[in-house]
């Protein structure tokens, strides 16, 4: 039998059981056929076979990033206002002056909404307030939301179209901020937005949703990435079957429903397991609390520049006892938003009681963030099977924000790679993008080097080896979407994704694994991407 493509002359980590290293690849049927020296995989090379040397380049496993909200970025990008720091937005004045050109072009009395704020990227360190918003206008509501998400800011006319003033209460699960005379100054917590915008975020079109994630899927290929866990809704699922029914869906999806839309697929009989290798729906989402890079998820220990602050819940026992039973029930896996140890606790409390009352062999239920822990927590977690996935970009991009907040006593315990993985816990990575950038490579880095962007060490008892942190992104996030038989490691009868790097990931100093090149993408034995000379990583 003959090979329809083989790769030769390089550095193959395979990322099996046994960390095994090879000099080639044959692939047949979009699987891998051999892995092995460069002899065996030659004798398979026939006269239709394309053959790609590798010139002693590195080949890795095609990375997956175990959650993320690709869909919703994509379809986004067609709606808001950009105003991250990439986007050259440096101060508040940028952010305003960015606000002001929508809404010239926006009727009045309409919408003008913007996304990816973050005020430690702002020259004041701060976030505007609902003042500074009506500079941009006064004749739009205005309504913009961090990089974390779970924080948003609001114009006055906003604030006055939906009726809210110093005499309205907190709705539950969120928080206005306020000045000292209790009148609300622009920042919303949680729930609150919900207030303001009762409507809900802004609804694209199929046309914008489809080439949204078109483009942002493509982008993820020209990183590296074969699949992402997604959190959609409606527009989303649509989207990618769109995509898929075109044959144009880039990479591959697993799919996080809003807890939401439960009774809905209940109806139908739709849950885990439903569709292919290419698009699968997976579990359910549920969100327990704040947000990391936002400073609000829900500690026990107060944050150290806010005292007498410890987060917001997004929820309450018994919302979330409801929910999640309702659908643990009927056999849903659950994927649960918990951030900080007071949002983990509950969450570990309800699925103990959920898995007493509703057993179920190899439930593989997931804890999304599982930021900060305690020995205890881990050993619960260990016990209970759950399977957290830890932000992988967060120690390099956000880093320098989070001493502060959460000094360094307590980030020796967040993103805590190795406490998991010393614990035997099947623990993953993500980049939760529009959170944080999403590109892997930058991740590992961040895993591996445990420092921020200005160079200070961050929780360095929690660094782990440059192979353990690819684990995280390869054969454990192909683990938690049930797909270690197909997926996450390059051995043969499996799906043949990989990544050739410009240098070996094994060897290059660690300082510099971020910039490592991604110079071809290949899923299901097809090169998706191939980067031109001298085009940037």
């Amino acid at each position: 039998m003959h090979a329809d493509m083989v790769l030769v002359n390089g550095k193959i980590v395979t990322m099996d059981s046994q960390e095994s290293t090879a000099e080639a690849i044959a692939v047949k049927y979009g699987r891998l056929l051999k892995v092995g020296t460069d002899k065996e995989v030659r004798g398979l090379v026939g006269e239709g076979t394309r053959v790609i040397d590798l010139k002693g380049r590195c080949v890795i496993p095609g990375l997956i990033d175990s959650h993320c909200h690709m869909m919703n970025v994509g379809a986004g990008r067609m709606l808001y206002v950009d105003l991250s720091e990439e986007a050259g937005v440096h101060s508040i004045k940028d952010l305003v002056g960015r606000l002001r050109e929508r809404a010239a072009a926006t009727p009045a009395g309409e919408w003008v909404i913007g996304y990816q704020e973050d005020d430690s990227k702002l020259k004041e360190k701060r976030h505007p307030t609902r003042y500074e918003l009506d500079e941009a206008s006064t004749e739009h509501p205005i309504i913009l939301s961090t990089v974390g998400g779970h924080f948003s800011m609001a114009n006055s006319l906003a604030f006055e179209n939906a009726g809210v003033s110093k005499d309205t209460p907190d709705p539950v699960g969120g928080k206005f901020d306020r000045d000292d005379s209790g009148i609300p100054v622009g920042g919303l917590h949680e729930t609150a937005i919900d207030i303001i915008r009762p409507e809900g975020r802004s609804v694209p079109t199929r046309e914008q949703s489809y080439r949204g994630a078109k483009e942002i899927l493509q982008e993820c290929a020209e990183n590296g990435l074969t699949c992402v866990y997604d959190t959609v809704g409606r527009s989303e699922i649509r989207a990618a079957l769109d995509l898929m029914n075109a044959g144009e869906l880039p990479i591959r999806m697993r799919m996080d429903i809003y807890i939401d839309l439960f009774k809905e697929l209940d109806t139908l009989g739709i849950y885990r397991g439903l569709g292919d290798d290419w698009l699968r729906i997976s579990g359910l989402k549920f969100f327990f609390d704040g947000a990391i890079s936002a400073r609000t998820a829900a500690v026990t220990e107060e944050y150290l520049n806010k005292p007498g602050f410890y987060g917001v819940m997004a929820t309450t026992r018994e919302i979330a006892t409801e929910k999640i039973m309702s659908a643990y029930k009927e056999g849903y896996r659950i994927s649960a938003h918990a951030n900080g140890d007071r949002a983990i606790i509950m969450y570990l409390d309800i699925m103990e009681e959920a898995q007493a009352k509703y057993p179920r062999d190899d439930p593989r239920n997931r804890d999304i963030h599982c930021t900060v822990i305690t020995p205890e927590l881990v050993d619960r977690i260990k016990k209970l099977g759950i399977l957290p996935t830890i932000f992988g970009p967060y120690v390099y991009y956000h880093g320098d924000k989070l001493i502060p907040a959460f000094g360094e006593e307590r980030l020796e315990r967040m993103f805590a790679a190795k406490s998991f993985l010393d614990a035997g816990v099947r623990i993953a990575a993500h980049s939760d993008h529009p959170c944080a950038p999403y590109p892997p490579l930058m991740a590992i880095h961040g895993l591996v080097n445990r420092k921020t962007k200005a160079g200070r060490p961050i929780g360095s008892s929690q660094k782990v080896s440059v192979t353990n942190a690819l684990r995280l992104y390869t054969v454990n996030s192909a683990y938690q979407q049930f797909d270690e038989d197909k997926l996450g490691s390059l051995e043969e009868g499996k799906l043949a994704d990989m990544v050739v790097l410009g240098e070996n990931i094994l060897t290059v100093p660690t300082e510099r694994i971020k910039d490592i090149s991604i110079d071809m993408t290949i899923i299901d034995g097809r090169v998706v991407f191939a980067r031109k000379p001298g085009q940037d990583s």
